[in-house]
């Protein structure tokens, strides 16, 4: 029986999965850039407070990409699981991942860690609002980084 809907090969399904977490790096570098342009001038940087001496492209492509790809590998060993517990796991791995940089004072642990449980779930959010059929997912994936780091 034809459905109409072409199939896809499996190099399509991963191809569309990394456009898909890159489009979830692209809106959490947009928001870090947006903090960054209306953070006070005097003030200390948003990294500083958090204990973190790296640029914020390290922040979400080194470090907030690869905890979303570890909790995504611990969502591939649970059953299907509804949003709120998928939100809970992201949450978690967030938490743990960032809790455990090194150095810094007690606050600025707990700080990291809430930190990356929020970059966290703006990549599930991600995960489930960029759809393959979107030309806003290659637009986050690709423009929106570049733009953020040309301005």
């Amino acid at each position: 029986m034809n459905t109409g809907i072409p199939k896809r090969s499996g190099r399509m399904d991963m191809g569309f999965y990394a456009l898909n977490k890159l489009a979830s790096a692209g809106i959490v570098v947009l928001l870090l850039s947006l903090l960054d342009w209306v953070w006070p001038p005097g003030a200390d940087r948003a990294s500083e407070w958090l204990g973190l001496y790296l640029p914020q492209e390290h922040w979400v492509y080194g470090y907030a990409l690869t905890a979303s790809l570890a909790a995504d590998a611990i969502l591939s060993f649970l059953p299907s699981l509804h949003k709120g517990k998928q939100a809970a796991v992201y949450g978690a791995v967030g938490f743990l991942f960032f809790a455990l940089f090194t150095g810094g004072s007690p606050e600025q642990l707990w700080l990291r860690a809430a930190a990356g449980a929020l970059t966290l779930l703006i990549f599930l959010w991600g995960k489930h609002t960029f759809s393959s059929n979107s030309l806003a997912t290659p637009f986050f994936a690709l423009a929106v980084p570049l733009l953020c780091w040309v301005i």
